[in-house]
């Protein structure tokens, strides 16, 4: 489960930034900011139950809008909105590894 670990640091990541790259005064931004790591956290967090153990995947959504976001928001993007880029960029790859991606095989542990 490493990878929601790193999921959570991320959105940890992403409601500091405000304050990073001092933002901090546009409140929008700060609450949007804000709002989608909650989202990301909470997915994340999500993903430790079993019945929701694919909630992870939902992130997928998140990042894609991140990038859309970020990318659309000026030209060139000022440098809070490439920091969504950035971080939408690599959620889409932690978003897919799987939950028990550290751990063997299933046919492996029957057999011992």
């Amino acid at each position: 489960m490493w990878g929601r670990v790193v999921e959570i640091m991320t959105a940890v990541w992403l409601a500091m930034s405000p304050w990073i790259f001092h933002a901090s005064s546009d409140q929008l931004l700060m609450a949007a900011d804000l709002g989608v790591a909650f989202l990301i956290a909470l997915l994340a967090g999500l993903s430790y139950w079993h019945p929701t153990r694919n909630a992870h995947l939902l992130t997928l959504l998140v990042a894609v809008g991140l990038i859309i976001w970020g990318r659309f928001a000026g030209t060139p993007p000022p440098f809070e909105h490439q920091n969504h880029i950035v971080v939408g960029l690599f959620l889409l790859m932690i978003a897919l590894i799987p939950n028990e991606a550290s751990t063997p095989p299933i046919a492996w542990r029957e057999r011992v």
